[in-house]
């Protein structure tokens, strides 16, 4: 197994250049997750204030700096700024540096700058499907919805991901959605019919079909497995925290399954590499 050179990644152009970028992308998709769920994504082009409904200039959206120079406040009625803002934008950036460093596509051999198609590819289908789980996970926190406009599309892209994916074939894609799904579905309704109440929201049920389709079904099971675990751990410290005796507590399980699907994606192949060598 290659070993991974920190410093000289972290003092790459390459990975500031991503960096910036993925601050640039993360404030679209803050655009995103608050329009996509209210259901106005096409309805309104300039960004505006939430509380007064006045165009927002410019250069009050640079990425994370404008929230710290106005202090989190709006400049033109003095709103509190939610945090989510900045810490969006922030995590985009974090969350695409980290997929350049597992598909470095662009190395340098003998002073020459050489791109690796292959990486590229890898790179590209993980930064889409890592940044489409960080706006349906936000979404999901604020809102308890997995908009179909993100799940659906996702899924009926499977097909076309599978055919240009260096691994990811067809057969294996197709399995995934309909074991992702069905697996889910199956789920949600059997506990329908024990408690008479819904425990599992059909948006989880599509994202995990489309996670299926992305990454083929052999992600399934570990994808479930890790989300359940992970949710279960912080739901309980969650009810001896605050003490609640209603074991009933709604969180949404979304955030979780996109969590395990992405660090499934990103170092799945590097934690099968440290746990059996041999």
């Amino acid at each position: 197994m290659q070993r991974f050179d920190f410093i000289t990644m972290l003092l790459s152009p390459a990975t500031w250049f991503v960096f910036a970028f993925g601050c640039l992308f993360g404030s679209f998709f803050n655009v995103c997750i608050y329009r996509i769920p209210r259901g106005i994504f096409w309805k309104t082009s300039r960004s505006h204030c939430p509380a007064c409904s006045l165009s927002i200039p410019s250069w009050h959206n640079i990425p994370v700096f404008s929230w710290i120079f106005l202090r989190g406040k709006a400049a033109c009625c003095g709103a509190k700024i939610s945090i989510q803002y900045p810490l969006v934008e922030l995590g985009t950036a974090v969350l695409w540096v980290t997929v350049y460093w597992c598909f470095p596509f662009i190395f340098r051999l003998d002073g020459t700058l050489v791109l690796n198609s292959a990486e590229l590819l890898r790179f590209a289908h993980a930064l889409v499907f890592s940044s489409v789980l960080l706006i349906c996970s936000v979404i999901d926190l604020e809102h308890q919805i997995i908009p179909d406009a993100l799940s659906l599309p996702m899924i009926a892209l499977s097909p076309i991901v599978a055919w240009f994916h260096p691994e990811l074939d067809l057969k294996s894609s197709i399995i995934g959605i309909f074991l992702g799904g069905g697996l889910f579905y199956a789920v949600a309704w059997i506990y329908f019919l024990v408690r008479k109440q819904y425990g599992l929201g059909l948006g989880d049920v599509k994202l995990l079909a489309a996670i299926g389709g992305w990454l083929g079904y052999q992600a399934v099971a570990t994808t479930i497995m890790w989300a359940s675990l992970v949710g279960s751990v912080i739901g309980i410290t969650f009810i001896l925290i605050s003490r609640q005796k209603n074991f009933q507590l709604k969180i949404p399980f979304g955030p979780f399954l996109s969590g395990a699907a992405v660090v499934y994606l990103l170092f799945g192949r590097h934690l099968v590499d440290y746990l059996f060598p041999f």
